[in-house]
Protein backbone atom coordinates (compact mmCIF):
# COMPACT_ATOMS: atom_id res chain seq x y z
CA UNK A 1 0.00 0.00 0.00
CA UNK A 2 2.68 2.31 1.03
CA UNK A 3 4.81 1.45 -2.06
CA UNK A 4 2.36 1.96 -4.27
CA UNK A 5 1.46 5.18 -3.00
CA UNK A 6 5.15 6.20 -3.26
CA UNK A 7 4.85 4.95 -7.09
CA UNK A 8 1.78 7.38 -7.35
CA UNK A 9 3.39 10.10 -6.27
CA UNK A 10 6.45 9.24 -8.14
CA UNK A 11 4.90 9.56 -11.54
CA UNK A 12 3.02 12.78 -10.20
CA UNK A 13 5.88 14.65 -9.51
CA UNK A 14 7.30 13.80 -12.76
CA UNK A 15 4.40 15.02 -14.87
CA UNK A 16 4.81 18.04 -12.72
CA UNK A 17 8.62 18.34 -13.89
CA UNK A 18 7.40 17.87 -17.76
CA UNK A 19 5.02 20.42 -17.90
CA UNK A 20 7.18 23.17 -15.95
CA UNK A 21 9.75 22.06 -19.22
CA UNK A 22 7.37 22.26 -21.23
CA UNK A 23 6.57 26.03 -19.93
CA UNK A 24 9.99 26.82 -19.88
CA UNK A 25 10.46 26.49 -23.26
CA UNK A 26 6.97 28.07 -24.52
CA UNK A 27 8.13 31.53 -22.07
CA UNK A 28 11.73 30.81 -24.08
CA UNK A 29 9.78 31.38 -26.99
CA UNK A 30 7.86 33.86 -26.17
CA UNK A 31 10.95 35.57 -25.09
CA UNK A 32 12.48 34.94 -28.22
CA UNK A 33 10.07 36.23 -30.68
CA UNK A 34 9.17 38.81 -28.02
CA UNK A 35 12.82 40.58 -28.95
CA UNK A 36 12.08 39.85 -32.50
CA UNK A 37 9.78 41.79 -32.65
CA UNK A 38 10.84 44.63 -31.22
CA UNK A 39 13.99 44.37 -33.34
CA UNK A 40 11.59 44.28 -36.26
CA UNK A 41 9.63 47.07 -34.71
CA UNK A 42 13.01 49.34 -34.17
CA UNK A 43 14.17 47.98 -38.17
CA UNK A 44 10.50 49.22 -39.41
CA UNK A 45 10.82 52.58 -36.94
CA UNK A 46 14.54 53.11 -38.36
CA UNK A 47 12.75 52.81 -42.41
CA UNK A 48 10.19 54.69 -41.99
CA UNK A 49 12.22 57.28 -40.66
CA UNK A 50 14.85 56.73 -43.87
CA UNK A 51 11.76 56.47 -45.67
CA UNK A 52 10.06 59.99 -44.25
CA UNK A 53 13.83 61.78 -44.95
CA UNK A 54 13.59 60.74 -48.55
CA UNK A 55 10.48 61.73 -49.27
CA UNK A 56 11.52 65.40 -47.96
CA UNK A 57 14.11 65.59 -50.16
CA UNK A 58 12.70 65.05 -53.11
CA UNK A 59 9.81 67.34 -52.26
CA UNK A 60 12.14 69.80 -51.42
CA UNK A 61 14.25 68.59 -54.58
CA UNK A 62 10.67 69.10 -56.59
CA UNK A 63 10.33 72.59 -54.87
CA UNK A 64 13.47 73.96 -56.23
CA UNK A 65 12.92 72.44 -59.63
CA UNK A 66 9.70 74.46 -59.95
CA UNK A 67 11.05 77.15 -59.04
CA UNK A 68 14.48 76.99 -61.71
CA UNK A 69 13.05 75.86 -65.08
CA UNK A 70 15.10 73.22 -66.66
CA UNK A 71 17.53 73.82 -68.86
CA UNK A 72 16.48 73.43 -72.61
CA UNK A 73 18.59 70.82 -75.02
CA UNK A 74 21.20 72.84 -76.87
CA UNK A 75 20.68 71.87 -81.01
CA UNK A 76 24.10 71.85 -82.89
CA UNK A 77 23.78 72.24 -86.83
CA UNK A 78 26.25 73.26 -89.60
CA UNK A 79 24.81 76.18 -91.50
CA UNK A 80 27.74 77.79 -93.27
CA UNK A 81 29.91 77.96 -90.11
CA UNK A 82 29.29 75.91 -86.63
CA UNK A 83 25.69 77.13 -85.13
CA UNK A 84 24.99 76.07 -82.22
CA UNK A 85 20.97 77.39 -80.36
CA UNK A 86 19.23 76.25 -77.38
CA UNK A 87 16.04 75.22 -78.13
CA UNK A 88 14.53 78.20 -76.41
CA UNK A 89 16.26 80.54 -79.20
CA UNK A 90 17.57 82.98 -76.22
CA UNK A 91 21.31 81.91 -76.38
CA UNK A 92 23.08 81.29 -79.90
CA UNK A 93 26.25 81.66 -81.49
CA UNK A 94 27.55 81.09 -84.40
CA UNK A 95 31.63 80.99 -85.47
CA UNK A 96 32.44 81.99 -89.40
CA UNK A 97 34.93 83.15 -91.21
CA UNK A 98 35.97 83.86 -94.89
CA UNK A 99 39.49 83.72 -96.94
CA UNK A 100 40.06 86.00 -100.19
CA UNK A 101 42.67 84.94 -102.74
CA UNK A 102 43.05 87.50 -105.03
CA UNK A 103 45.90 88.08 -108.46
CA UNK A 104 46.15 90.21 -111.41
CA UNK A 105 47.82 92.18 -113.73
CA UNK A 106 47.73 95.65 -115.10
CA UNK A 107 49.03 97.00 -118.60
CA UNK A 108 50.53 100.09 -117.39
CA UNK A 109 51.68 100.22 -114.01
CA UNK A 110 51.99 103.97 -113.60
CA UNK A 111 52.17 103.41 -109.92
CA UNK A 112 51.53 100.23 -108.97
CA UNK A 113 52.40 96.65 -109.27
CA UNK A 114 52.37 95.34 -112.88
CA UNK A 115 51.15 91.84 -111.58
CA UNK A 116 50.69 90.93 -107.94
CA UNK A 117 48.76 88.10 -106.10
CA UNK A 118 48.20 87.86 -102.72
CA UNK A 119 45.64 87.36 -99.82
CA UNK A 120 43.04 90.14 -99.76
CA UNK A 121 41.04 88.63 -96.43
CA UNK A 122 41.60 86.02 -93.98
CA UNK A 123 38.96 86.40 -91.39
CA UNK A 124 38.03 84.74 -88.20
CA UNK A 125 34.64 86.13 -86.63
CA UNK A 126 32.04 85.16 -83.62
CA UNK A 127 28.55 86.13 -83.70
CA UNK A 128 25.67 85.22 -81.16
CA UNK A 129 22.49 86.61 -78.90
CA UNK A 130 22.40 85.75 -75.35
CA UNK A 131 19.38 85.64 -72.80
CA UNK A 132 17.24 86.53 -75.68
CA UNK A 133 17.79 90.45 -76.57
CA UNK A 134 21.30 90.88 -76.36
CA UNK A 135 23.62 90.28 -79.70
CA UNK A 136 27.30 90.75 -79.85
CA UNK A 137 30.16 89.83 -82.68
CA UNK A 138 34.11 89.95 -82.50
CA UNK A 139 35.39 89.81 -86.00
CA UNK A 140 39.81 89.97 -87.02
CA UNK A 141 41.51 89.85 -89.67
CA UNK A 142 44.52 87.67 -90.10
CA UNK A 143 46.20 89.32 -93.48
CA UNK A 144 48.85 91.94 -92.81
CA UNK A 145 49.27 94.77 -94.47
CA UNK A 146 50.67 94.31 -97.69
CA UNK A 147 52.27 97.78 -98.85
CA UNK A 148 52.90 99.69 -95.62
CA UNK A 149 52.62 103.58 -94.82
CA UNK A 150 54.97 104.61 -98.41
CA UNK A 151 51.58 103.82 -100.20
CA UNK A 152 49.21 105.07 -97.35
CA UNK A 153 47.44 101.63 -98.19
CA UNK A 154 44.63 100.76 -96.00
CA UNK A 155 45.43 98.96 -92.53
CA UNK A 156 44.62 95.34 -93.10
CA UNK A 157 45.88 92.84 -90.19
CA UNK A 158 43.55 93.76 -86.64
CA UNK A 159 40.10 93.32 -85.34
CA UNK A 160 37.24 94.63 -87.80
CA UNK A 161 33.81 94.15 -86.23
CA UNK A 162 34.35 94.04 -82.70
CA UNK A 163 30.36 94.97 -81.10
CA UNK A 164 27.88 94.24 -78.26
CA UNK A 165 23.76 95.35 -78.76
CA UNK A 166 20.77 95.17 -77.35
CA UNK A 167 17.37 94.82 -78.78
CA UNK A 168 14.43 94.93 -76.09
CA UNK A 169 10.46 95.04 -75.99
CA UNK A 170 11.42 98.27 -74.08
CA UNK A 171 12.55 99.66 -77.32
CA UNK A 172 9.47 98.72 -78.97
CA UNK A 173 7.38 101.37 -81.66
CA UNK A 174 4.61 101.42 -82.71
CA UNK A 175 4.96 101.81 -86.59
CA UNK A 176 8.31 99.16 -86.07
CA UNK A 177 8.50 95.36 -87.29
CA UNK A 178 10.57 94.81 -84.31
CA UNK A 179 11.81 96.72 -81.08
CA UNK A 180 14.41 99.48 -81.76
CA UNK A 181 18.05 98.50 -81.03
CA UNK A 182 21.09 100.02 -79.69
CA UNK A 183 24.14 99.09 -80.86
CA UNK A 184 27.58 99.79 -79.52
CA UNK A 185 31.37 98.97 -80.50
CA UNK A 186 33.48 98.99 -83.95
CA UNK A 187 31.05 98.48 -87.42
CA UNK A 188 30.64 100.30 -90.47
CA UNK A 189 28.89 103.70 -89.90
CA UNK A 190 25.17 103.75 -91.16
CA UNK A 191 26.37 105.63 -94.17
CA UNK A 192 26.07 104.76 -97.99
CA UNK A 193 24.40 101.04 -99.55
CA UNK A 194 27.74 99.51 -100.98
CA UNK A 195 30.09 100.13 -98.07
CA UNK A 196 27.94 98.46 -95.98
CA UNK A 197 27.09 95.32 -97.97
CA UNK A 198 29.41 92.28 -97.08
CA UNK A 199 32.84 91.62 -99.17
CA UNK A 200 31.17 87.80 -99.89
CA UNK A 201 28.11 88.82 -101.72
CA UNK A 202 29.57 92.25 -103.28
CA UNK A 203 28.90 92.21 -107.31
CA UNK A 204 32.48 93.67 -107.75
CA UNK A 205 35.91 92.92 -106.15
CA UNK A 206 36.39 95.71 -104.86
CA UNK A 207 33.70 99.04 -104.09
CA UNK A 208 33.39 101.74 -106.59
CA UNK A 209 36.27 104.66 -106.13
CA UNK A 210 33.50 106.92 -105.29
CA UNK A 211 32.57 105.03 -102.05
CA UNK A 212 36.60 103.96 -100.83
CA UNK A 213 36.60 107.58 -100.88
CA UNK A 214 33.86 109.20 -99.19
CA UNK A 215 32.27 106.60 -97.46
CA UNK A 216 32.89 105.78 -93.74
CA UNK A 217 34.00 102.13 -93.19
CA UNK A 218 34.09 100.90 -89.32
CA UNK A 219 34.40 103.22 -86.63
CA UNK A 220 34.28 103.09 -82.63
CA UNK A 221 30.57 104.34 -81.53
CA UNK A 222 26.93 104.25 -80.44
CA UNK A 223 23.98 104.04 -82.70
CA UNK A 224 20.75 103.16 -82.60
CA UNK A 225 18.44 101.58 -85.43
CA UNK A 226 15.10 100.65 -86.41
CA UNK A 227 13.47 98.68 -89.43
CA UNK A 228 9.89 97.89 -90.84
CA UNK A 229 8.38 95.99 -93.03
CA UNK A 230 10.02 97.87 -96.13
CA UNK A 231 12.38 100.49 -94.45
CA UNK A 232 15.02 100.88 -92.47
CA UNK A 233 16.51 103.87 -90.04
CA UNK A 234 19.69 103.86 -87.86
CA UNK A 235 21.78 107.00 -86.80
CA UNK A 236 24.63 107.88 -84.22
CA UNK A 237 27.61 109.13 -82.65
CA UNK A 238 31.65 107.85 -83.82
CA UNK A 239 35.34 108.47 -83.57
CA UNK A 240 38.49 106.46 -83.82
CA UNK A 241 38.68 103.54 -86.29
CA UNK A 242 40.83 100.56 -85.89
CA UNK A 243 41.65 100.72 -89.89
CA UNK A 244 42.92 104.31 -88.94
CA UNK A 245 46.96 104.55 -90.01
CA UNK A 246 46.99 106.55 -86.29
CA UNK A 247 44.36 105.63 -84.01
CA UNK A 248 46.03 108.79 -82.09
CA UNK A 249 46.24 112.50 -83.02
CA UNK A 250 50.27 113.31 -83.33
CA UNK A 251 52.16 113.45 -80.29
CA UNK A 252 53.24 117.19 -80.56
CA UNK A 253 50.12 118.79 -81.57
CA UNK A 254 49.19 121.29 -78.82
CA UNK A 255 45.11 122.29 -78.77
CA UNK A 256 44.01 125.59 -80.09
CA UNK A 257 45.18 127.53 -77.24
CA UNK A 258 49.17 128.00 -77.05
CA UNK A 259 52.16 127.86 -74.55
CA UNK A 260 54.30 131.01 -75.32
CA UNK A 261 57.48 129.07 -75.96
CA UNK A 262 59.19 131.23 -72.77
CA UNK A 263 57.63 129.19 -70.78
CA UNK A 264 59.82 126.24 -72.20
CA UNK A 265 56.95 123.68 -72.80
CA UNK A 266 53.98 123.20 -74.50
CA UNK A 267 51.03 120.66 -74.25
CA UNK A 268 50.96 117.58 -76.39
CA UNK A 269 48.32 115.46 -77.82
CA UNK A 270 44.82 116.56 -78.41
CA UNK A 271 41.48 115.49 -78.94
CA UNK A 272 40.58 112.83 -82.03
CA UNK A 273 38.37 113.18 -84.55
CA UNK A 274 34.19 112.81 -83.76
CA UNK A 275 31.45 112.51 -86.08
CA UNK A 276 27.41 111.97 -86.79
CA UNK A 277 26.31 109.69 -89.09
CA UNK A 278 23.26 108.56 -90.51
CA UNK A 279 21.06 106.44 -92.83
CA UNK A 280 17.41 105.94 -93.79
CA UNK A 281 16.03 103.57 -96.97
CA UNK A 282 12.57 102.69 -98.11
CA UNK A 283 11.55 99.78 -100.47
CA UNK A 284 8.28 100.74 -102.47
CA UNK A 285 8.40 97.73 -104.12
CA UNK A 286 9.33 94.37 -102.41
CA UNK A 287 8.95 90.86 -103.65
CA UNK A 288 10.67 88.19 -104.14
CA UNK A 289 10.77 88.67 -107.76
CA UNK A 290 10.76 92.83 -108.02
CA UNK A 291 12.36 95.50 -105.89
CA UNK A 292 13.11 99.24 -105.49
CA UNK A 293 15.19 100.40 -103.00
CA UNK A 294 15.93 104.34 -102.60
CA UNK A 295 17.88 105.22 -99.47
CA UNK A 296 19.81 108.91 -98.10
CA UNK A 297 23.25 109.34 -95.84
CA UNK A 298 24.25 112.10 -94.25
CA UNK A 299 27.46 112.59 -92.09
CA UNK A 300 29.20 115.30 -90.20
CA UNK A 301 32.70 114.90 -88.85
CA UNK A 302 34.57 116.98 -86.63
CA UNK A 303 38.33 116.78 -87.16
CA UNK A 304 39.49 118.04 -83.65
CA UNK A 305 42.98 117.84 -83.22
CA UNK A 306 43.76 115.43 -85.54
CA UNK A 307 45.58 115.34 -89.10
CA UNK A 308 46.14 113.61 -91.63
CA UNK A 309 48.31 111.47 -89.64
CA UNK A 310 45.48 110.35 -87.73
CA UNK A 311 42.44 110.56 -90.34
CA UNK A 312 43.64 109.92 -93.65
CA UNK A 313 40.82 108.90 -95.03
CA UNK A 314 38.61 112.39 -94.58
CA UNK A 315 41.66 114.48 -94.51
CA UNK A 316 43.42 113.08 -97.07
CA UNK A 317 40.42 111.71 -99.39
CA UNK A 318 41.36 109.16 -102.03
CA UNK A 319 44.53 108.58 -100.94
CA UNK A 320 43.66 104.89 -100.97
CA UNK A 321 42.31 104.54 -103.80
CA UNK A 322 43.89 102.05 -105.60
CA UNK A 323 41.74 101.82 -109.25
CA UNK A 324 39.46 99.56 -107.70
CA UNK A 325 42.29 96.77 -108.30
CA UNK A 326 43.74 96.60 -104.04
CA UNK A 327 45.68 94.13 -104.73
CA UNK A 328 47.62 95.59 -107.96
CA UNK A 329 48.13 99.09 -105.82
CA UNK A 330 47.44 101.39 -108.87
CA UNK A 331 47.47 104.62 -106.67
CA UNK A 332 46.57 107.78 -108.48
CA UNK A 333 44.36 110.35 -106.44
CA UNK A 334 44.33 111.53 -102.84
CA UNK A 335 44.53 115.29 -101.98
CA UNK A 336 46.97 116.91 -99.91
CA UNK A 337 46.06 116.50 -95.66
CA UNK A 338 43.25 119.44 -95.97
CA UNK A 339 43.81 120.44 -92.21
CA UNK A 340 47.48 121.49 -92.93
CA UNK A 341 49.23 118.96 -91.04
CA UNK A 342 51.38 119.73 -88.09
CA UNK A 343 53.17 123.45 -88.46
CA UNK A 344 56.11 125.37 -86.53
CA UNK A 345 53.68 128.58 -86.05
CA UNK A 346 55.88 131.68 -84.19
CA UNK A 347 56.14 131.31 -80.21
CA UNK A 348 55.67 127.81 -80.12
CA UNK A 349 58.54 125.36 -79.25
CA UNK A 350 57.33 122.09 -81.15
CA UNK A 351 54.84 121.55 -84.25
CA UNK A 352 51.19 122.70 -83.51
CA UNK A 353 48.27 121.17 -85.69
CA UNK A 354 47.02 123.68 -87.97
CA UNK A 355 43.58 122.88 -87.71
CA UNK A 356 42.81 124.54 -91.15
CA UNK A 357 39.29 122.04 -90.94
CA UNK A 358 36.50 123.01 -89.08
CA UNK A 359 34.11 120.21 -90.11
CA UNK A 360 33.56 117.93 -92.99
CA UNK A 361 29.87 117.71 -94.85
CA UNK A 362 28.71 114.69 -96.61
CA UNK A 363 25.74 112.96 -98.07
CA UNK A 364 24.99 110.33 -100.14
CA UNK A 365 22.15 108.83 -102.32
CA UNK A 366 21.21 105.66 -103.70
CA UNK A 367 19.02 103.39 -105.66
CA UNK A 368 18.47 99.80 -106.52
CA UNK A 369 16.40 98.23 -108.33
CA UNK A 370 16.10 94.34 -109.59
CA UNK A 371 13.41 92.51 -112.16
CA UNK A 372 14.13 89.04 -112.19
CA UNK A 373 17.92 88.06 -112.88
CA UNK A 374 18.59 91.65 -113.73
CA UNK A 375 19.53 94.09 -111.21
CA UNK A 376 20.45 98.06 -111.13
CA UNK A 377 22.14 99.99 -108.40
CA UNK A 378 23.70 103.31 -108.10
CA UNK A 379 24.79 105.87 -105.71
CA UNK A 380 26.65 110.03 -105.37
CA UNK A 381 28.54 110.34 -102.97
CA UNK A 382 29.57 114.48 -102.27
CA UNK A 383 31.81 115.95 -99.82
CA UNK A 384 31.97 119.34 -98.34
CA UNK A 385 34.85 120.49 -96.56
CA UNK A 386 35.18 123.81 -95.07
CA UNK A 387 37.88 125.49 -93.73
CA UNK A 388 39.40 128.58 -91.74
CA UNK A 389 41.19 130.59 -94.61
CA UNK A 390 43.21 132.24 -91.62
CA UNK A 391 44.37 128.73 -90.21
CA UNK A 392 44.96 128.08 -94.06
CA UNK A 393 46.92 130.92 -94.92
CA UNK A 394 49.40 131.07 -91.40
CA UNK A 395 50.23 127.33 -92.18
CA UNK A 396 51.56 128.52 -95.71
CA UNK A 397 53.50 131.22 -93.91
CA UNK A 398 54.65 128.20 -91.98
CA UNK A 399 56.13 126.44 -94.87
CA UNK A 400 53.18 124.05 -95.32
CA UNK A 401 51.54 123.02 -98.29
CA UNK A 402 47.97 123.89 -97.78
CA UNK A 403 46.25 124.77 -101.15
CA UNK A 404 42.78 125.80 -101.11
CA UNK A 405 40.49 128.56 -99.57
CA UNK A 406 37.67 128.14 -97.30
CA UNK A 407 35.61 125.72 -99.00
CA UNK A 408 36.21 122.28 -101.12
CA UNK A 409 33.73 119.97 -102.69
CA UNK A 410 34.72 116.73 -104.04
CA UNK A 411 32.07 113.97 -105.34
CA UNK A 412 31.73 110.69 -107.22
CA UNK A 413 29.29 108.22 -108.51
CA UNK A 414 29.06 104.71 -109.67
CA UNK A 415 25.96 102.72 -111.79
CA UNK A 416 25.99 99.12 -112.75
CA UNK A 417 23.88 96.36 -113.79
CA UNK A 418 23.99 92.73 -113.57
CA UNK A 419 22.38 89.53 -115.28
CA UNK A 420 22.34 86.23 -113.66
CA UNK A 421 22.12 83.66 -116.52
CA UNK A 422 20.93 80.73 -114.36
CA UNK A 423 17.89 82.92 -113.35
CA UNK A 424 18.69 83.56 -109.80
CA UNK A 425 17.08 86.87 -108.46
CA UNK A 426 18.34 89.75 -106.24
CA UNK A 427 15.36 90.75 -105.21
CA UNK A 428 15.03 87.65 -103.13
CA UNK A 429 18.50 88.53 -101.04
CA UNK A 430 17.24 91.34 -99.81
CA UNK A 431 17.23 92.13 -96.42
CA UNK A 432 15.59 95.08 -94.21
CA UNK A 433 16.22 93.90 -90.84
CA UNK A 434 20.34 93.63 -91.16
CA UNK A 435 21.58 96.28 -88.23
CA UNK A 436 24.03 97.74 -90.21
CA UNK A 437 20.88 98.94 -92.22
CA UNK A 438 19.13 97.11 -95.29
CA UNK A 439 21.07 95.45 -97.38
CA UNK A 440 22.07 92.52 -99.67
CA UNK A 441 22.84 88.80 -98.29
CA UNK A 442 23.68 85.43 -100.42
CA UNK A 443 21.74 85.06 -103.40
CA UNK A 444 19.51 82.20 -103.22
CA UNK A 445 21.44 79.67 -105.86
CA UNK A 446 18.65 77.65 -107.84
CA UNK A 447 20.70 74.68 -108.72
CA UNK A 448 24.05 74.05 -106.74
CA UNK A 449 27.01 72.31 -107.87
CA UNK A 450 26.25 69.81 -105.47
CA UNK A 451 22.92 68.97 -106.41
CA UNK A 452 23.89 68.22 -110.20
CA UNK A 453 23.54 71.98 -111.37
CA UNK A 454 26.62 74.80 -112.36
CA UNK A 455 25.66 77.49 -109.67
CA UNK A 456 24.78 81.22 -109.74
CA UNK A 457 26.47 83.22 -112.80
CA UNK A 458 26.20 86.47 -113.12
CA UNK A 459 27.68 89.01 -115.70
CA UNK A 460 28.05 92.76 -114.78
CA UNK A 461 28.66 96.17 -115.75
CA UNK A 462 29.76 99.10 -113.82
CA UNK A 463 30.67 102.61 -114.50
CA UNK A 464 32.33 105.14 -111.52
CA UNK A 465 33.60 108.60 -111.71
CA UNK A 466 35.59 110.27 -108.81
CA UNK A 467 36.40 114.22 -108.80
CA UNK A 468 39.15 115.20 -106.24
CA UNK A 469 39.20 118.24 -108.07
CA UNK A 470 38.38 121.67 -106.27
CA UNK A 471 39.57 125.20 -107.70
CA UNK A 472 40.44 126.96 -110.52
CA UNK A 473 43.41 124.81 -111.96
CA UNK A 474 43.65 121.15 -112.63
CA UNK A 475 44.85 118.49 -115.44
CA UNK A 476 47.30 119.71 -117.96
CA UNK A 477 46.88 123.38 -117.47
CA UNK A 478 47.94 123.37 -114.05
CA UNK A 479 51.20 121.12 -114.80
CA UNK A 480 51.79 123.62 -117.58
CA UNK A 481 51.27 127.01 -115.74
CA UNK A 482 53.19 124.86 -112.46
CA UNK A 483 56.23 123.83 -115.48
CA UNK A 484 56.69 127.48 -116.48
CA UNK A 485 56.76 129.26 -113.52
CA UNK A 486 59.11 126.67 -111.52
CA UNK A 487 61.48 125.51 -114.48
CA UNK A 488 61.07 127.92 -117.64
CA UNK A 489 60.50 131.47 -116.02
CA UNK A 490 61.20 130.58 -112.06
CA UNK A 491 58.61 133.27 -110.94
CA UNK A 492 58.00 132.48 -107.20
CA UNK A 493 54.92 134.08 -106.30
CA UNK A 494 52.82 133.18 -109.34
CA UNK A 495 53.80 129.42 -108.84
CA UNK A 496 52.80 129.83 -104.73
CA UNK A 497 49.44 131.49 -106.38
CA UNK A 498 48.86 128.88 -108.82
CA UNK A 499 49.93 126.13 -106.89
CA UNK A 500 48.09 127.13 -103.90
CA UNK A 501 44.67 128.48 -105.52
CA UNK A 502 42.70 124.97 -105.52
CA UNK A 503 43.11 121.20 -104.29
CA UNK A 504 44.24 118.84 -106.59
CA UNK A 505 43.68 115.63 -105.51
CA UNK A 506 42.90 114.09 -109.31
CA UNK A 507 39.80 112.40 -111.26
CA UNK A 508 39.59 109.48 -112.72
CA UNK A 509 36.99 107.26 -114.21
CA UNK A 510 36.78 103.50 -114.95
CA UNK A 511 34.57 101.00 -116.91
CA UNK A 512 34.81 97.35 -115.50
CA UNK A 513 33.11 94.22 -116.45
CA UNK A 514 32.64 91.05 -114.09
CA UNK A 515 32.11 87.83 -113.93
CA UNK A 516 30.36 86.54 -110.52
CA UNK A 517 30.08 82.26 -110.21
CA UNK A 518 28.34 81.13 -106.90
CA UNK A 519 28.63 77.00 -107.08
CA UNK A 520 27.73 76.82 -103.40
CA UNK A 521 26.45 78.50 -100.74
CA UNK A 522 29.92 79.47 -98.91
CA UNK A 523 31.98 80.07 -102.57
CA UNK A 524 32.30 82.59 -104.45
CA UNK A 525 34.47 83.08 -107.73
CA UNK A 526 35.35 86.88 -109.23
CA UNK A 527 36.72 88.04 -112.22
CA UNK A 528 37.27 91.43 -113.28
CA UNK A 529 38.86 93.86 -116.19
CA UNK A 530 38.95 97.58 -115.51
CA UNK A 531 39.89 100.04 -118.18
CA UNK A 532 40.88 103.53 -116.84
CA UNK A 533 38.92 105.70 -119.31
CA UNK A 534 40.73 108.83 -117.28
CA UNK A 535 43.34 109.02 -115.02
CA UNK A 536 44.27 112.73 -114.61
CA UNK A 537 47.02 112.78 -111.53
CA UNK A 538 47.35 114.97 -108.46
CA UNK A 539 50.05 116.19 -107.23
CA UNK A 540 49.48 116.10 -103.32
CA UNK A 541 51.82 117.18 -101.21
CA UNK A 542 54.96 116.86 -103.62
CA UNK A 543 57.64 119.34 -102.81
CA UNK A 544 56.79 121.94 -105.43
CA UNK A 545 59.15 124.42 -104.70
CA UNK A 546 62.39 121.59 -103.67
CA UNK A 547 62.27 120.30 -107.14
CA UNK A 548 59.80 121.81 -109.42
CA UNK A 549 57.83 118.32 -110.04
CA UNK A 550 56.37 115.97 -107.53
CA UNK A 551 58.56 113.70 -105.39
CA UNK A 552 56.30 111.13 -104.58
CA UNK A 553 54.34 109.68 -107.75
CA UNK A 554 56.40 110.87 -110.29
CA UNK A 555 55.64 113.59 -113.26
CA UNK A 556 52.26 114.00 -113.76
CA UNK A 557 49.88 111.90 -115.30
CA UNK A 558 46.97 112.49 -117.80
CA UNK A 559 45.74 110.69 -120.82
CA UNK A 560 47.03 107.18 -119.88
CA UNK A 561 44.25 104.17 -120.15
CA UNK A 562 45.47 101.14 -118.06
CA UNK A 563 43.63 98.26 -118.07
CA UNK A 564 43.67 96.08 -114.99
CA UNK A 565 42.63 92.40 -114.62
CA UNK A 566 41.94 90.86 -111.48
CA UNK A 567 40.66 87.63 -109.98
CA UNK A 568 38.82 86.50 -106.59
CA UNK A 569 38.77 82.82 -105.19
CA UNK A 570 36.48 83.26 -102.19
CA UNK A 571 35.26 80.74 -99.42
CA UNK A 572 33.05 81.89 -96.40
CA UNK A 573 31.33 79.89 -93.92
Amino acid sequence: MVFSTTLANAASSDAIEARLRVLEAEIAKLRREARQAKAEAQQAAQSAQSSAAKAAAAQASAVQASAQPPVPPVLTQFKNGLFVETADKAYNFKVGGRMQFDGGGTSQPLNGWSDQAGVRQVRLEIEGKAAQYWFYKLQYDFAGSQYGTPFNAPVQGGIRDFYMGVQHPLLALPFTKDPAFIHIGSYFEPFTLEFTTSSRFRDFIERAMAVEAIGASRHLGAAIGAYGENWSAKGGAFTTSFEDLNTNPAVGSPPLVGIPAKAGWFPTGGGQYYEFTGRMTYAPIMTQHDLLHVGVSGRFHNPNSATGLSDDRVLRVGNRIRSEAYILNQGLLGTPDLSCGSVILPGWTAAASAHCVNNVESFDVELSAAHGPFSLQAEYLGQQVNRNPTKVALARLAGAFAPGGASQYFSGYYVYGQWYLTGEERAAAYDVTNKLGANFNQVPIKSPVSAGGIGAVGLAARYSALNLNSGPYSGSSLYNMLAYTTLIAPNPAAASYIANAGVVGGRQQNVTLGLNWYPENGFHFQFNWIHVLRASAPFNDYALFATGVPARQGPYFNGAHPDLFEARAQVYW
